[in-house]
């Protein structure tokens, strides 16, 4: 869907959210986003697996900063091995989160 000739053209793709249906979990764990004495707090869950379900976490790792993006960076160099779309999602809540801090309000993590 490119007009200019000069180019090549490449595929045009349009966005869609994932539904939570289409949702694969992390193997690796989950994080909590929560607002806590004006910080953002992040904590990393292991899975806990029973059967082959996960049925609950254990916490092993809480960071704690005021930037989504220095966060970003410390999370991933603190947690090696997670999916894809999982670190994209984080991204996203912890840009919310940081933008509900510098506004005082009130934040509530998304799902996935």
């Amino acid at each position: 869907m490119n007009n200019n000739s000069k180019t090549p053209s490449v595929p045009v793709i349009p966005a869609r959210k994932t539904t939570e249906n289409e949702v694969v979990l992390d193997k690796k764990g989950f994080f909590v986003i929560e607002l806590v004495n004006n910080h953002i707090q992040v904590e990393f869950y292991h899975n806990v697996i029973k059967n082959h379900q996960i049925v609950s976490g254990k916490l092993v790792k809480i960071f704690t900063g005021t930037s989504a993006a220095a966060l970003s960076d410390t999370i991933a160099r603190h947690v090696s091995g997670l999916r894809d779309d999982h670190l994209l999602y984080l991204g996203r809540e912890l840009m919310r989160a940081e933008l509900a801090l510098k506004h005082n309000d009130s934040f509530e993590q998304d799902g996935c």
